[in-house]
């Protein structure tokens, strides 16, 4: 049989880091967007998932709820920082899982019980993992002329030329000529 009192700690400090992370992020959102920020909130709580889906089962009720806080203001930060440096990453995908997954994998060294050194260790080497064996694949669809869409493609938009539909009628300009 299942240990109940483990799914049950498991489920707890799950719910409790989203909601410590969406609520972060929303009162986060107040400064850096003048308002309240739905699309804030939701990252804070998908943050606040990332960053305890590594612990959940190795920290205390409190320890999640400072996880998922954490993981609420790390992603506020991560979108700024991209905003501010002009990387497009419309939907925080980098500051959510990226930023907050490494963060969840520190806190499990920080919270856990787990050697923190091992811990440190194996969240900078994935992503380092990460990123060399994806410039290398980026970097050869490039030199094979096959990394980006057309430029009559780019400028009606994959909405039209992938699907066949206008998802923001606001924004399609009609493409005459690409002289």
């Amino acid at each position: 049989g299942a240990d109940v009192a483990a799914v049950v700690l498991i489920a707890t400090n799950t719910l409790l880091a989203a909601c410590a992370g969406a609520v972060l992020a929303m009162i986060l959102s107040v400064f850096v967007t003048g308002k309240p920020d739905l699309s804030y909130a939701l990252n804070g709580m998908l943050a606040g998932l990332v960053g305890i889906t590594a612990n959940c089962d190795s920290v205390t009720n409190i320890e999640s709820l400072a996880i998922g806080a954490i993981a609420g203001m790390l992603v506020v930060g991560g979108m700024v920082l991209l905003e501010k440096v002009r990387i497009d990453d419309p939907v925080g995908a980098w500051p959510v899982h990226g930023l907050c997954g490494i963060w969840g994998g520190i806190a499990t060294g920080i919270f856990g019980g787990h050697p923190l050194g091992v811990q440190v260790l194996g969240s900078l080497v994935i992503p380092a993992w990460s990123f060399v064996t994806m410039f290398a694949l980026f970097y050869g669809l490039k030199l094979a002329g096959i990394l980006r869409v057309s430029e009559k493609e780019e400028l009606e938009g994959l909405d039209v030329t992938e699907h066949g539909t206008v998802n923001y009628p606001e924004f399609v300009q009609p493409v005459t000529s690409i002289d």
